[in-house]
């Protein structure tokens, strides 16, 4: 990852790289600026194979952290700022980081559980010191030089410990090497190359892979910009677009659904917007079709992933597969293999439902620290992803379930993603739809879906009970349908349903 920066700065040394608000600068000085704070990492006696993390929102000094440590051989731990404090604690301290370096705008959330991580030194940066026996990232910079570190690294090496959602438990932090970050961003030169002009809108959160590299050590390798959002807000999103001709955009379908229903997009040119990149969520050929006529776009390409896989491990090509084929994840990228299989791991006929495992140099290197998950996810050479699919007979993948999440009921298997999408074709009223299983003496598991609304909008339970008969067979009914304002989610915008199965 840092000889990408290396080699951009000595190719495209003079063209601009980066804008972050009213913050430019080119690869050369960019490169310069991970020099500095790679000599700092060094300095506060940072080695190669050492852990810190980081607090912040999206910004230039951000990803600059992240290649600093790529050049020095440490291992960069992002967290995620919408975490609560005892989370945050805990994989602070379960990653065995170091330092933590903290945005100052955070420093009240930092404050929160700095008497947990009392052995990590806290560095802020971006704004003046408030958090006590903090120090201060200019200060500690201001006498390293831009000096390219003299550190062997290679693509075995440890890079980046992503800690997963935790919707199944405690999180587990995701070891990715600098051979798995580079192999996924041949996803992009392959199938969304970028071009002369392209302009890269780089929205989602880089507390996540999506935001982290996807996309960013591509742009890097072409020497071609990228436009950073400190986090998403629709609006803000069309304002960038339109102020730097932005071409291409990495949004999440929940996102993208967001800038969709704002209406933003009419009020603003986004004549410049060629391509979207759209993942992590369940999608209707309407969605498809509205965002390519009202944002104007040329092609939308929905991909499949997962921390553990770097994340790309399929993608459609052409946008009429993601219309023609409602809801597929596309088909494996070139580099990986993928394939559904049963409970004993035997490979499945074409159309039948089974676990989606994967094989390829993009498979991460474990989770740190958890050898009994390592065992259970790392069998016989593959990644076990834990979602349930199955493959059409042209090689076109579908998500069904989670493993966890497919409901019991009644002595036959109900998988949730049929239901909310029978669910939204019968209640337009629906904005928002999420089912799981909850424990019930009669049925094993009762089929309970949890519904938000649209603005102005009114259904009863009753009648979306009474819908869902003409489209779903018995079994498959909600027994009960809850009303809530907004559904949890985490910071893929992924459903959090252990917590609606807690509040059932």
């Amino acid at each position: 990852m840092g000889s990408v920066v290396r080699r951009s700065a000595e190719l495209y040394s003079s063209r601009v790289a980066m804008i972050f608000e009213d913050e430019r600068c080119t690869f050369r000085e960019y490169n310069s600026r991970v020099n500095r704070s790679a000599q700092l990492l060094l300095k506060l006696g940072l080695k190669k194979g050492d852990h810190f993390a980081i607090l912040g929102r999206n910004s230039i000094r951000y990803l600059e952290l992240c290649h600093a440590s790529a050049k020095v051989g440490t291992v960069f731990g992002p967290l995620n700022w919408r975490l609560a404090p005892g989370e945050l604690s805990f994989i602070a301290n379960d990653a065995d980081n170091k330092v933590l370096f903290v945005e100052a705008s955070l420093q009240e959330l930092a404050a929160k559980f700095q008497a947990d991580i009392p052995n990590i030194r806290i560095v802020v940066y971006g704004g003046g010191l408030s958090i006590p026996y903090a120090e201060h990232y200019d200060v500690l910079v201001s006498d390293c030089q831009d000096i390219e570190p003299d550190i062997d690294v290679n693509a075995d090496d440890e890079a980046v410990i992503m800690y997963t959602s935790g919707t199944t438990g405690l999180p587990k932090g995701a070891v990715l090497t600098h051979g798995n970050i580079v192999w996924d961003s041949l996803f992009a030169l392959t199938y969304a190359p970028p071009v002369k002009g392209d302009c890269f809108l780089l929205s989602m959160p880089m507390s996540h892979v999506s935001g982290l590299h996807t996309q960013t050590t591509t742009f890097l390798a072409r020497g071609f910009p990228m436009v950073i959002m400190s986090q998403w807000e629709p609006e803000r999103a069309c304002r960038l677009i339109e102020r730097h001709r932005v071409t291409i955009a990495y949004i999440l379908v929940t996102p993208l659904l967001q800038l969709l229903d704002s209406g933003a997009a009419r009020r603003y040119d986004l004549s410049s917007l060629r391509q979207v990149l759209t993942a992590a969520a369940k999608y209707t050929p309407e969605m498809v079709s509205r965002a390519m006529n009202e944002l104007g776009i040329e092609s939308i390409l929905f991909m499949y992933g997962l921390t553990e896989a770097a994340p790309i491990v399929t993608t459609t090509q052409l946008s009429a597969q993601m219309i023609v084929k409602p809801n597929t994840l596309g088909a494996p990228v070139w580099y990986c293999d993928a394939k559904v299989v049963d409970d004993d791991d035997v490979e499945l006929p074409r159309g039948q439902v089974g676990e989606i495992i994967v094989r390829g140099p993009n498979v991460f290197k474990g989770y740190y620290k958890r050898p009994e998950a390592n065992a259970s996810t790392l069998r016989n050479g593959w990644l076990h992803t834990g979602d349930l699919g199955y493959m059409d007979t042209e090689g076109f993948m579908f998500f069904v379930d989670r493993k966890k999440d497919m409901i019991k009921s009644g002595g036959e298997n109900v998988y949730s993603l049929e239901v909310e999408l029978a669910l939204q074709r019968a209640v337009p009223e629906l904005a928002e739809v999420a089912v799981v299983g909850v424990p019930d003496a009669k049925w094993g598991e009762m089929v309970t879906a949890f519904v938000v609304l649209k603005d102005g909008q009114m259904i009863t339970e009753a009648q979306v009970i009474d819908r869902a008969r003409t489209v779903l067979g018995g079994f498959k009914i909600p027994k009960r349908v809850v009303f809530e304002p907004e559904l949890p989610k985490n910071v893929s915008g992924k459903v959090l349903k252990r917590s609606l199965r807690d509040r059932a």
